[in-house]
């Protein structure tokens, strides 16, 4: 029998807030999503990545809006009241856009807060990290429990 190929993983889009995400996790943002995946993520890391998803979603939103307003506006098509009705209910359609996306944004930043203040503390390691090699709570001077 042949072997099934492996899922190609969806593209995702950039954010702009994936420089401190991947700076307070010390890892970058398709791993934490493949942690996700696997369920492997504690949960202020777990509820972080679900909230960047809903701004990569929300950026592929803005984006879209951008790129249709470009087509629009290049020449393409006739000027008309059709098409300046188009440009209308696209560039309302964007402004939705960007709201979402600062929204998300907003909701991203308020779950990161928390976990770049502990970063500093526990120099980036994930709560994955911590579970498999953390310190035995009985012996303070022991390196890990591995």
């Amino acid at each position: 029998m042949p072997l099934e190929p492996a899922p190609i993983p969806a593209r995702r889009a950039v954010s702009p807030l994936d420089h401190r995400v991947e700076a307070a996790t010390g890892h970058d943002i398709d791993t934490l999503w493949t942690y996700r995946d696997r369920g492997v993520l504690d949960e202020p890391h777990a509820h972080l990545v679900d909230l960047h998803r809903e701004l990569a979603r929300a950026q592929t939103g803005v984006v879209f809006y951008l790129k249709l307003l470009h087509r629009l506006s290049s020449g393409e098509f006739e000027v008309d009241a059709a098409l300046l009705t188009r440009f209308a209910r696209t560039t309302d359609q964007l402004e939705q856009a960007t709201d979402t996306r600062a929204a998300a944004a907003q909701a991203v930043i308020a779950a990161l807060e928390p976990i770049e203040a502990a970063s500093m503390r526990d120099a980036g390691t994930l709560s994955t990290d911590r579970r498999c090699c953390s310190p035995s709570p009985a012996e303070p001077s022991s390196t890990s429990t591995c």
